[in-house]
């Protein structure tokens, strides 16, 4: 009888980066709820009609 050979392969995972399971993220809606106040250049709400800082008259603009 022959000999029988049994090949071992090893599967090696891909090294991908890891990220920590509950790392925040960048959150863009945030960022996009915000816009610049023309007159005194602090940041406000995009639905905001008054500034809360200069009290200056905000325009709402349509995306």
């Amino acid at each position: 009888m022959g000999c029988c050979l049994c090949m071992v392969v090893v599967v090696s995972r891909h090294r991908t980066p890891r990220r920590p399971l509950f790392r925040r993220r960048r959150d863009d809606l945030l960022e996009r709820s915000f816009r610049p106040c023309p007159a005194c250049s602090h940041d406000v709400h995009v639905f905001a009609e008054v500034c809360r800082h200069c009290g200056g008259s905000l325009e709402l603009t349509r995306a």
